[in-house]
C-alpha cells in the first residue's frame, strides 16, 4: 500500500523528476562506456583534454586549511616564493617528471584558477593515474579525493578548472608513479590574489 502523502502532486512531481534524472544518468553512462572512454589508453606526452561542459567552481583549499598552514609555516620563510622544484624520487628516472602548464608563472593569479599538468614519462613506461596525489602545505593535508571529483586525470596529465583557493601563498605537492615503479614529484607554488 502506498502512503497517501507520497501520492500528493508535489511528491509525484519529485518522483517523476528523480526517475527522469536516473534514466538520463544511465544513458550517459552507457554512452560513455560504449565509446570506449572507460578503457582508453592515451599517448603519454600530449596535454590532457579539458573536462567537457562548464566546470563547477569547487573549494580546493578551504580557508581553515589555509589558516592552519599559515600558523605552522616557519616564521623565517621568505615572503616571495622561490622557483618551483621538480624531482624524481629514489628509483625514479630523471626523465620522469610532472610539468606545470598552468598557472604559467609565479605571478599572482585569481581564483577560481585552472591547474594543468603534463606527465613526462620515460620511453616504454605508462603513468598509473590512480597513483596521483596532491598534498597541501607544511602539514601535507591530502587533497587528492577532493581534486579527483572535479578534475580530469589521465596517463597524460591532469586538468583542474575552477579551483577556489583563498588569497595568499600556497604550496601543493604533486606526486605520481608509473608502471615501472618510477615516482615523480612536483612542488607547485601558488600566489593567489596577492599583488605585493
Amino acid at each position: 500500500m502506498v502512503d497517501p502523502a507520497l501520492e500528493s502532486p508535489s511528491c509525484a512531481d519529485r518522483r517523476a523528476a528523480l526517475t527522469s534524472l536516473a534514466r538520463t544518468g544511465a544513458a550517459v553512462l552507457a554512452a560513455w562506456v560504449g565509446t570506449g572512454a572507460a578503457q582508453t589508453s592515451p599517448p603519454a606526452h600530449p596535454a590532457p583534454a579539458a573536462p567537457k561542459g562548464p566546470a563547477l567552481a569547487f573549494e580546493l583549499i578551504t580557508p581553515a586549511e589555509a589558516r592552519r598552514d599559515l600558523e605552522v609555516r616557519p616564521k623565517n620563510e621568505p615572503p616571495d616564493l622561490p622557483e618551483v622544484r621538480t624531482r624524481s624520487l629514489p628509483g625514479g628516472s630523471p626523465v620522469f617528471a610532472i610539468r606545470v602548464l598552468a598557472p604559467t608563472s609565479q605571478a599572482a593569479v585569481r581564483a577560481p584558477l585552472r591547474i594543468e599538468l603534463v606527465f613526462d614519462t620515460p620511453p616504454g613506461a605508462r603513468v598509473v593515474p590512480s597513483t596521483f596525489r596532491v598534498l597541501y602545505g607544511v602539514l601535507k593535508i591530502d587533497l587528492t579525493d577532493r581534486l579527483r571529483r572535479f578534475s580530469t586525470i589521465s596517463e597524460r596529465g591532469v586538468v583542474v578548472d575552477q579551483a577556489v583557493v583563498p588569497d595568499g601563498l600556497h604550496r601543493l605537492f604533486l606526486q605520481v608513479a608509473d608502471d615501472k615503479g618510477n615516482v615523480a614529484e612536483q612542488e607547485l607554488r601558488l600566489r593567489v590574489g596577492v599583488t605585493s
